[in-house]
């Protein structure tokens, strides 16, 4: 009797270090202090969830994911744990790993929404196409699905299915009006769709809201040069240029354009040469450019410099072939040279050539000229 009182005795009083271990980790994890907790929780033994919380809370994904492991193999039923696990298993790019424990979820529960869109990030991050199926899946169960109508909106964006993506963009809205996310989304399909009007809205609402990021500044700076609002456009360029990148000889480009557009021809063509200058990439579009700034300014010289230059950088292109002629036609004394550049352009492409009658027409003006010329 007396040797039963003393292991009754010897089992109450480890229960109780037990519990007070126990009680003592709880509380040490909650104020932070996750070593000693995790140190506690060894102690009373048989806690390894609370052991991997304690080391996930540390940042210590392995071990973490080890004493997950070690709990799920005594208990394998608990959906919270699986479901932690499987999160964790995210956050640690194991994707393979993490799918198949969100599939097995979808099995053991599944009205449950959330472990479909988890299904779906996995997958998705494996470039498994049926990712889809699963966010689709998570936004039959809970229609308000934030994260789930999210995914599909950028899918179907990405795709420019932009029906599809409008109508999972809409629901997002509706649920939160100020979401940076959808109304991103909203702007990139007016964007896509050329709607620049309706993406200009979106846009602006996303700066009220004080976003701001290169790619927004961008498609600002397109949508009002696409609606003609050019000092808008330039404003947003020189945001790009200024705060993101100044040796972008796109924004360099595109901004000499939008100064030539409100007759800034110094400034046109200043950003152009420096578009110019920050390239190793054909340059024939860029003089091409140049030439008609100097064109309109009746400086003939620089025109046909610029051609000659635009030429060189596409020798097959048969537009700038005439145009060269041209150019030369407006610069040239001797006519005997512009002759035959416009022949040297019927040489290479023939008469029936886009602009073969116009070459033809015009060697007929000057030896025609030139005939009256010599009768007088």
């Amino acid at each position: 009797m007396k040797n039963k009182l003393f292991y009754i005795c010897i089992a109450i009083t480890a229960c109780t270090h037990v519990q007070a271990q126990l009680h003592k980790g709880d509380s040490l994890y909650a104020l932070g202090n996750y070593n000693k907790a995790i140190v506690a929780y060894k102690v009373a033994g048989n806690n390894e969830i609370k052991i991997a919380n304690s080391y996930q809370a540390l940042g210590n994904t392995a071990k973490a994911l080890s004493y997950y492991k070690q709990g799920l193999d005594n208990d394998n039923q608990n959906l919270l744990t699986q479901y932690n696990y499987g999160k964790l298993l995210l956050k640690a790019d194991r994707y393979k790993k993490a799918d198949s424990v969100f599939e097995k979820l979808t099995q053991l529960d599944p009205k449950n929404p959330e472990f479909y869109y988890q299904s779906g990030v996995a997958k998705e991050a494996l470039n498994d196409s049926t990712a889809i199926v699963q966010f689709m899946n998570a936004t039959k169960i809970d229609k308000e699905h934030q994260n789930a109508h999210y995914k599909l909106a950028k899918h179907f964006t990405t795709k420019r299915h932009f029906t599809q993506a409008s109508t999972h963009i809409d629901i997002g809205l509706k649920a939160a009006p100020t979401s940076i996310r959808f109304i991103n989304l909203n702007a990139l399909v007016y964007f896509y769709s050329k709607s620049y009007h309706d993406a200009l809205k979106q846009y602006e609402h996303l700066l009220d809201l004080n976003q701001s990021n290169e790619q927004l500044h961008v498609n600002l700076a397109i949508s009002y040069a696409r609606t003609n609002q050019f000092l808008k456009a330039i404003e947003q360029y020189k945001i790009v240029i200024a705060k993101y990148d100044d040796e972008n000889p796109t924004y360099h480009f595109n901004l000499g354009k939008m100064y030539w557009a409100e007759k800034k021809n110094a400034l046109a063509i200043a950003h152009i040469k420096q578009a110019i200058a920050l390239q190793s990439v054909p340059l024939d579009r860029q003089y091409l450019t140049l030439a008609s700034i100097y064109k309109k300014e009746g400086d003939y010289k620089n025109t046909f410099l610029m051609i000659e230059k635009a030429v060189a950088e596409s020798p097959n292109d048969e537009m700038l072939r005439y145009q060269y002629a041209v150019a030369a036609d407006n610069y040239y004394k001797d006519e005997k040279s512009v002759v035959a550049l416009y022949e040297a352009y019927l040489t290479r492409y023939g008469a029936d050539a886009k602009y073969g009658a116009l070459a033809e027409q015009r060697i007929s003006d000057i030896k025609t000229k030139n005939h009256f010329e010599k009768q007088e």
